[in-house]
């Protein structure tokens, strides 16, 4: 799948706004604040192109983005209950485990607790078939 790059002007006009936490050629991350912000305001009934444009960015230089921005925004809000800086997921699991990051409220907590439960058992099968594979190559 391609995808229309940044040019480096383009790169340089993003990196510019507030709200971006990061740009490359192919990717436009944004602040946690942002994120809180851009939810808060679809919840609302806002619509994407609308909420970009009145926090500076130009919807001309994002093109085909504007649904992703707002796909993504919403699903890492619907796994996480939460948001985090720029792009990888991790990121979240480290912040909210730690004593300034604690969740409002017991729904959030349940979701975070959940979240890091569901995390670990994919750490725990993933460590079984490492040390299935060490023992059955003697």
């Amino acid at each position: 799948m391609s995808r229309k790059q940044f040019t480096d002007e383009q790169m340089q006009l993003l990196r510019q706004n507030p709200y971006t936490h990061s740009v490359t050629r192919t990717r436009l991350s944004f602040t946690k604040k942002f994120k809180e912000i851009f939810h808060a305001e679809y919840q609302a009934g806002e619509f994407p192109r609308q909420i970009l444009i009145d926090h500076g960015y130009d919807p001309e230089l994002l093109g085909n983005r504007i649904g992703g921005i707002a796909n993504r925004i919403q699903e890492q809000y619907k796994k996480h209950g939460g948001f985090h800086q720029g792009y990888a997921s991790h990121r979240l699991i480290k912040s909210n485990t730690s004593t300034s990051d604690k969740p409002t409220s017991e729904k959030d907590e349940l979701m975070q607790l959940r979240h890091e439960v569901d995390y670990l058992k994919q750490e725990v099968e993933f460590l079984k078939k490492i040390s299935s594979i060490r023992t059955t190559k003697k």
